[in-house]
């Protein structure tokens, strides 16, 4: 349309000088930032954290209070959860997934791969003595990764779930309310979302009498990892009550049931396990989805699921700008205008 402008972000490596394009250099710019931050934490005989935020478009100009998502392997899972939720800007307008303040959770990228791998083991799995034919795996992927880069210092350990929930419960989530305007309203119904290794430990808080989340999303949960632990969880869990207010998404990628390394973590019997056992409790506050996702791979499957297990569970938070009227207004490319 005549007279409209279009503004470009070239976004680069600040150590790049340009990039040339037909005979013009493009030096880079500095993208706008007030809609992300991160932060390094340290959590008491766990470690430092490296956390990502990322806030809604809406954030500066409204007064809304948000329910946080707080998403698991934030070093690799981070960037996919904030395009989904916060990643469209203005054109989202919280028609698809309705806003929320996105967190990732991870560990400091300088300390390497094995590092990586060794504290989310730690942190994403009650004791386990990893004798077992997943743990014999675990650990040769583990000790193949410490020879790569030369980390003799590093061993492998688990049994920190419980501490781990605890700091993102009783230390992180608090102090990001004091920065941030977090929902407190709805009774703090935070999300948690987590894949694989981080799909166990979502069942792990799922089941937990003290979680601080009640919106879970397990992506391909290592079930079965360590053998028999959700399983004695949910039933010492359901033991104590006869109600379960918890919204919960599942999913699993349909090539785990012939990977002999996913099989392992029964990610496929271990969604359908949860899903019936949900039906068997009949409890009423809940509110359960689970659905196998034909053809999809291990760790591929993360955004699909991503997508619509937020769109399942964030469904309350909708903001009902638009009726179909509006919605076809505001598709309209004219009403744009002229910046």
């Amino acid at each position: 349309m005549a007279g409209r402008r279009r503004r470009f972000y070239v976004l680069l490596n600040p150590r790049e000088k340009g990039i040339n394009l037909m005979g013009r250099e493009l030096e880079p710019v500095e993208a706008p930032t007030w809609q992300r931050a991160r932060f390094e934490v340290e959590a008491e005989n766990q470690g430092q954290y490296q956390i990502d935020v990322s806030l809604p478009f809406d954030y500066l100009t409204s007064d809304d209070e948000y329910p946080v998502v707080v998403v698991l392997d934030g070093n690799y899972r981070f960037e996919a959860v904030h395009g989904i939720v916060n990643g469209l800007g203005p054109l989202a307008l919280n028609l698809m997934v309705p806003a929320a303040i996105v967190v990732g959770v991870g560990y400091p990228e300088s300390d390497g791969q094995a590092s990586w791998y060794a504290r989310r083991n730690h942190d994403f799995f009650g004791p386990w003595d990893m004798t077992d034919a997943a743990g014999r795996l675990v650990t040769q992927v583990f000790n193949a990764m410490t020879a790569a880069e030369g980390r003799s210092d590093l061993t492998l350990t688990s049994g920190g779930a419980d501490r781990f929930l605890s700091f993102l419960g009783e230390e992180l989530i608090p102090a990001l309310a004091r920065r941030y305007r977090v929902d407190r309203d709805r009774g703090a119904r935070h999300t948690l979302v987590g894949e694989s290794s981080g799909g166990h430990f979502v069942l792990h808080a799922l089941y937990h009498p003290n979680s601080p989340f009640h919106r879970y999303l397990a992506v391909s949960p290592a079930f079965g990892i360590p053998p028999g632990a959700i399983v004695r969880r949910e039933g010492e869990f359901a033991a104590e009550r006869d109600d379960h207010d918890v919204e919960v998404y599942l999913a699993a990628a349909g090539t785990a049931m012939t990977s002999g390394p996913h099989a392992l973590g029964h990610e496929v019997s271990g969604v359908a396990w949860v899903r019936e056992q949900f039906a068997i409790r009949a409890w009423p506050s809940a509110r359960i989805h689970a659905e196998l996702l034909d053809g999809e791979q291990h760790g591929l499957a993360f955004a699909r699921a991503a997508e619509a297990g937020l769109r399942f569970l964030l469904e309350a938070n909708r903001k009902r700008v638009y009726d179909d009227e509006g919605i076809q207004a505001w598709a309209d490319p004219d009403r744009l205008g002229d910046e």
